[in-house]
């Protein structure tokens, strides 16, 4: 009788709490609602305050856009808003495809121009060609444009028209052409090769798309086919992309039920996940990977799990810090974001992302350079682990290389002369316009050439006719601030520059890359690390036989 009466009570207390609960919760969803409408009737007259009394005419998209931008803004570095059109575009960007002409432009000397149109594109078969300045498209006058306007008018709806005028060397009247916006592929890997006899080279970096890991495998493949031993793994610049990208390229390379990353969100619910290796039969062949600050997100996650794994050996700069995952939510009206929605850790524990409390977009952009342009690793050493063997490596500020090599840099002088009188040296030389060098001349971009050594070799003769050509420059364009002194002082860069821009011209910016590795200090360290990344990966492997009995 007694043990009833107490069962009673308890289910009396269990309903009187579960009914306090629940007024409990319907009070805090009222309270909540009540705070909702009223942020959102100050949002709505705040808007309306702005539209009808600010100096200049204001439209609701505009603002409701930089209301949004705001918002995210406060958040973190990378949770972002897009409108309609640039969503489209980075939907499609990420499918490693756009619609438009096939050409990469850049701006230079006053304007912008075509630096190489791409193979079987519209572009490439309309004839457009290094050096090629836009002043016109669709009849629209686009001397004054800079190089993103020019782009966002050339690209456009497939199958729409594109007439494009351009200023060409060596031509006395303005060249019109007329082009049907195609789609054009753009690739993730940009380069595949052999280094030398046994060596083989593989760059990454066009981020991570949805064919990503499809074209690193094909690559992989040819590269063996071609006696391929040993690889060199080139992640510099690559901005990220999809992570299952990231994981499957991975894969590639670890032993099965190796982890290559973790997620963890906000709670557990929503999505904190390890994945591990499936792939079972790997690719063992020794490897370096090249990362530089450029290096961002799913390039960490590949990076990070080779290094913690004693995969192989990481050479270069330190990486950008992008560990967060980013969810895309499309909207009403096909606008989107990108929202932060958990964190990257690598397969030791690290946190990939750097610090960005400081709220500074740019600080956080920039703040790893040091005056010298050189960067920094500026990561708290607290956050100490150890790879498979044993080494120690540090989270919390993206990926430290082993062997760390700072690139040949450029100085603003340099820059300036390459970007204008430089530049329309060698649109003359590839035009056939300097008498020493008739055999220079280019017609267009030779897509399928094979790189011979000693191609377009740089004669002092050839190097006295660009001086003459400067002194003429430097004269007519007196606000770039050049001087004779200062292009005299920088003759070895300008030989050398002139021979990358006239490769350019000739085969492109992917065969000019394979023509001139020598040049390369980063990735001639790479090769030089092969046989220390083997060791290390075979006392890896070793470990984890001994482990398993």
């Amino acid at each position: 009788m007694i043990k009833k009466r107490q069962r009673k009570i308890v289910l009396v207390l269990m309903i009187l709490l579960l009914s306090g609960s629940a007024v409990i919760t319907t009070r805090a969803i009222t309270q909540e609602r009540i705070a909702q409408q009223k942020l959102s009737r100050d949002y709505i007259q705040g808007m309306e305050l702005i539209r009808e009394n600010y100096v200049e005419p204001m439209e609701y998209e505009l603002l409701t856009t930089t209301a949004i931008q705001g918002m995210l803004r406060s958040l973190d570095p990378h949770s972002s808003f897009y409108d309609r059109k640039t969503f489209d575009e980075f939907r499609m960007e990420q499918r490693s495809q756009y619609y438009g002409i096939g050409a990469s432009i850049q701006q230079r000397n006053r304007g912008v121009y075509i630096i190489e149109p791409f193979k079987d594109t519209p572009a490439g078969r309309a004839g457009l060609r290094y050096g090629d300045q836009i002043i016109a498209i669709n009849g629209q006058n686009s001397e004054n444009w800079n190089s993103d306007k020019v782009r966002d008018n050339l690209r456009g709806e497939l199958g729409t028209e594109a007439r494009v005028t351009v200023r060409r060397a060596g031509v006395d009247i303005p060249v019109n052409v007329t082009m049907e916006r195609a789609a054009v592929d753009l690739p993730s890997v940009s380069g595949i090769y052999m280094l030398k006899p046994g060596v083989g080279y593989i760059a990454l970096s066009r981020g991570f798309h949805s064919t990503t890991s499809d074209e690193i495998f094909a690559a992989i493949n040819e590269l063996k086919a071609g006696g391929m031993q040993s690889l060199v793994f080139d992640l510099r610049g690559n901005p990220g992309g999809y992570l299952d990208q990231a994981i499957r390229v991975s894969d590639k390379f670890l032993q099965r039920g190796q982890t290559i990353v973790s997620v963890k969100s906000r709670e557990s619910r929503l999505g904190d996940k390890d994945w591990a290796a499936e792939s079972g039969m790997p690719d063992t062949f020794p490897m370096v990977v090249l990362i530089d600050d450029g290096s961002a997100s799913a390039s960490e996650i590949v990076a990070g799990a080779i290094q913690d794994h004693d995969r192989g050996l990481i050479v270069g700069e330190s990486s950008f810090g992008k560990g967060l995952v980013q969810s895309i939510f499309p909207l009403n009206g096909g606008a989107g974001l990108t929202l932060t929605t958990a964190r990257y850790y690598t397969p030791s524990g690290r946190l990939i992302q750097r610090d960005y409390s400081s709220g500074s977009r740019y600080q956080y952009q920039f703040q790893r350079y040091s005056l010298n342009g050189q960067t920094e690793a500026k990561k708290p050493r607290n956050d100490q682990r150890r790879t498979d063997t044993g080494r120690i490596v540090y989270g919390g500020g993206g990926i430290d290389p082993d062997i760390k090599i700072e690139p040949q840099t450029t100085t603003n002088v340099q820059n300036t002369i390459w970007s204008t009188g430089l530049f329309m040296f060698v649109t003359q030389l590839v035009a056939g316009k300097i008498p020493v060098a008739p055999q220079f001349k280019r017609n267009g971009t030779e897509f399928d050439h094979l790189p011979q050594p000693g191609e377009f070799l740089i004669t002092d003769d050839l190097m006295k006719s660009y001086r003459d050509f400067m002194s003429d420059f430097i004269e007519k364009n007196r606000d770039f601030g050049l001087t004779m002194a200062l292009i005299d002082e920088n003759m070895v860069f300008a030989r050398s520059k002139i021979r990358d821009e006239v490769l350019i011209a000739a085969y492109g910016v992917d065969k000019q890359k394979q023509m001139t590795v020598e040049n390369d200090v980063q990735l001639q360290r790479a090769i030089q690390e092969i046989p220390q990344s083997a060791q290390l990966a075979e006392r890896a492997r070793k470990l984890s036989r001994t482990s398993k009995k």
